[in-house]
């Protein structure tokens, strides 16, 4: 039998097999909890990016002095998962000083990233240092 008989030999059924077997590959594909993906690039699994956060300072609740950041913005790197990187909001990152054990002097105090979603590691803060200084009410 040549190549052009396996081909057209009851080619009708051939066709309505293979149209039967993608729309039941549709099926299960639908119905399964994960989305079809096509797949990723596996050399390229972890990804930098940097984002620039305000910081916050955070006290007592029963402090009522006013401190100012110098400066007020710092950029934070991540390292992580393009996709969960690509699906990062302005919130979920923040730039924190714990300022619970403040003086009344001017002084430096360490900058940590708080709320890092899963997956996400801090590469480095810059600058990793902020100065903070009491406000006058």
């Amino acid at each position: 039998m040549a190549f052009r008989d396996y081909i057209l030999d009851r080619f009708w059924l051939k066709l309505f097999s293979f149209i039967l077997a993608t729309l039941i590959w549709f099926t299960v594909q639908s119905k399964t909890q994960t989305p079809f993906r096509f797949a990723t690039n596996p050399f390229r699994t972890k990804e930098n990016r940097e984002i620039s956060r305000p910081v916050r300072l955070v006290t007592l609740p029963t402090n009522n002095r006013r401190f100012k950041p110098e400066p007020v913005e710092v950029r934070v790197t991540l390292q992580g998962n393009p996709a969960v990187l690509d699906r990062l909001e302005p919130g979920d990152v923040e730039a924190q000083v714990n300022l619970t054990d403040a003086t009344d002097s001017a002084a430096s105090y360490s900058v940590k990233a708080v709320n890092i979603p899963p997956g996400i590691k801090v590469i480095q803060i810059m600058p990793a240092m902020v100065m903070v200084e009491p406000r006058a009410n």
